[in-house]
């Protein structure tokens, strides 16, 4: 039996890509129906694999100008329902819907406070200054950095990780 993609040709998907890291995979489109035709096209090529989508980690998110359009769940051969979401996460970034591409700082700066006050908790007044701030160079502001030279970076999103850092500085002082 010949693996699926050699029918490929047949179909018509231009503006579509497919991103793979490991086993994370990333089905983009310009359509939802176009979605459609990626996903089957994505289950057969796993199958062949003896591989699976898992639906209840899988979920869709719109960007564009008609990201807030309603839209019907995605079906897979299988039966399963792909749902719409608000936010995604790929690779530890979260993906936001929204007008344009979009990705939300949230969960890196709780991230980054959760590890900078486990840092003061641990060791808080009784080591060095020095030795706090090469921690927190070293620990938590690559958990706030994570990912940011993939993505677009406005004036205002550069100032929010800005704050973040220092607030952490001033409880050393």
């Amino acid at each position: 039996m010949s693996p699926p993609s050699q029918n490929l040709s047949d179909l018509h998907l231009r503006g579509c890509a497919i991103i793979l890291y490991a086993d994370d995979i990333l089905l983009i489109s310009t359509s939802v129906c176009q979605l459609q035709k990626l996903l089957h096209i994505c289950e057969k090529e796993l199958s062949w694999l003896d591989m699976a989508i898992n639906f209840n980690k899988s979920c869709c998110l719109r960007v564009g100008p008609r990201c807030d359009a309603h839209c019907v769940s995605l079906q897979s051969m299988t039966g399963s329902m792909l749902q719409w979401a608000d936010t995604v996460r790929y690779l530890g970034m979260y993906l936001v819907k929204a007008k344009y591409f979009k990705w939300s700082l949230d969960y890196a700066k709780h991230s980054f406070h959760r590890a900078a006050n486990s840092i003061f908790g641990k060791i808080g007044r009784i080591s060095s200054e020095e030795s706090v701030i090469q921690l927190i160079k070293g620990k938590c502001s690559p958990i706030l950095l994570y990912g940011l030279e993939t993505c677009p970076l406005k004036k205002t999103r550069s100032q929010i990780i800005g704050f973040c850092n220092r607030p952490s500085l001033y409880e050393i002082i």
